[in-house]
């Protein structure tokens, strides 16, 4: 068999297949014997931090200035904002398909060796099992949704997904997944996880029940399954229903908002939070600014505003950009009570229950104004609504590694494909309706490395 290129790197923890292979215990490796090693290795930090950051640089809310886009042609940074066919050389590696594959690895270790345990009751293993197959479950999602079309029902079972590995073998067998087998896997693992995951983890690094809901609420919404993606996302807001008060923020300098807000919470004790995710990569939006665009969907008294971009930079001097600063913070990819409820409105939309959905997006936006600024939304039909959830999505959950996936789903929606083109007036770098472009190429190298896998039209 070839052997596919995984760039897998084990973690300090891990268990490796040489046990399996050669029945040895190589020299310089950690190898879990105990329950508690492997709950220890099934909550590894790389679960929650393999975000990929460059999921920023596609989405249509940020501007680069020329001068920045031109230096980083070489790399993927300036590739990926402008909407390159491919993002890397032959000779370059791929974080986001090596950091995820690297954890499926890991989690099909665990899922292979966790019955043969010798301590621990059933219940810790179950708990440990139930981690390992959630966590492969967000990386195949991470995967699917990166490097293969958007789920189409009648296509899914033909259109090319990516390899679907689910035992530890570095040999296994390369050729592309459909994209209906990798979803479907994923969904298997997530409701085999769901009954085995306790309601409160015992700390961020690990799974719990809200965390398997909020997956398959959007897994099933990328799907296009909107009764099953409003029902798991309203029982990941029974694990969390908190709406932070955008009221409470302040400055750390009123007169240069550049320099950050003093209260801002890290991403792992942020009262929304359901599931702590993150990127390792969280500054790629420093130097950016807004789009105009965004911008423009933005009411001038919205919070989220004030508090996302500046007019000055860090020494309080006007920008030299025709547009706002980006606030620098760390990039906050969690699994969010604002996600959950913008997916449970945009259902009630779809599904014809347009007055369900405005109530929600008034409770959420209530919190992200002034009283005195606060007004109410309306919607006179579902396609309003629809409209005004797509919207809210749009401003909400900027920076939260989703807009991406939003504008390759809407792609395929005839009211709201359109093309994109950036602010750039030196160049012009756009985006057309049924772009290929919205697939992003598997790595050159990984193909070079292994024929077997078939690109991605160009």
């Amino acid at each position: 068999m070839k052997r596919i290129y995984l760039a897998f790197v084990i973690l300090v923890a891990s268990l490796s297949s040489c046990q399996k292979y050669l029945d040895i215990r190589p020299k310089g490796k950690f190898i879990p014997q105990t329950i508690q090693d492997y709950e220890e290795l099934s909550s590894n930090p790389s679960y929650a931090g393999n975000g990929n950051a460059y999921l920023e640089r596609l989405s249509d809310g940020i501007y680069l200035a020329q001068s920045t886009v031109n230096s980083g042609m070489n790399g993927a940074g300036s590739k990926t904002y402008i909407w390159a066919a491919e993002y890397y050389l032959e000779t370059e590696s791929d974080r986001t398909w090596n950091d995820n594959y690297n954890n499926i690895f890991n989690a099909n270790i665990i899922l292979q060796e966790i019955d043969g345990v010798e301590d621990g009751t059933q219940e810790r293993k179950n708990v440990v099992r139930g981690n390992a197959l959630c966590n492969r479950a967000q990386a195949y999602m991470n995967l699917i949704l990166f490097y293969a079309p958007t789920y189409n029902e009648s296509t899914a079972a033909s259109d090319l997904g990516v390899p679907l590995i689910t035992i530890p073998d570095l040999e296994a067998k390369s050729s592309r997944a459909s994209v209906k087998e990798v979803y479907d896997q994923i969904l298997s693992d997530l409701t085999t996880a769901l009954p085995l995951l306790p309601d409160e983890p015992k700390n961020v690094y690990r799974q719990s029940k809200g965390v398997a809901n909020g997956l398959l609420a959007r897994l099933y919404l990328y799907k296009g399954q909107y009764e099953k993606a409003l029902a798991h996302a309203n029982e990941a807001l029974k694990t969390n229903s908190t709406i932070f008060d955008f009221n409470e923020y302040r400055f750390i300098n009123p007169d240069r908002p550049a320099l950050g807000i003093a209260n801002r919470a890290l991403a792992q004790v942020h009262p929304e939070m359901i599931s702590y995710m993150t990127t390792s990569f969280g500054t790629i939006l420093s130097n950016s600014f807004i789009d105009p665009d965004l911008l423009n969907q933005f009411d001038p008294k919205d919070l989220r505003l004030k508090f996302g971009w500046s007019k000055t930079d860090r020494t309080g001097v006007p920008v030299k950009e025709p547009y706002p600063q980006y606030i620098n913070a760390d990039l906050n990819y969690n699994i969010a009570v604002p996600e959950m409820m913008l997916i449970v409105a945009e259902c009630h939309a779809r599904l014809n229950q347009k007055d369900q959905a405005v109530k929600l997006l008034n409770t959420l936006r209530k919190k992200r104004f002034a009283s005195e600024d606060f007004k109410e939304v309306e919607a006179t039909t579902a396609e309003d609504a629809l409209k005004l959830v797509i919207k809210e999505r749009r401003m909400e959950l900027f920076g939260k590694g989703l807009r991406w996936f939003d504008m390759k789903r809407l792609d395929k929606d005839p009211r709201f494909a359109k093309t994109y083109k950036r602010a750039n007036t030196e160049q012009s770098y756009t985006l057309a309706p049924g772009s290929s472009h919205f697939v992003a190429q598997i790595p050159g190298l990984v193909m070079k490395l292994n024929p077997n896998i078939v690109p991605n039209p160009r």
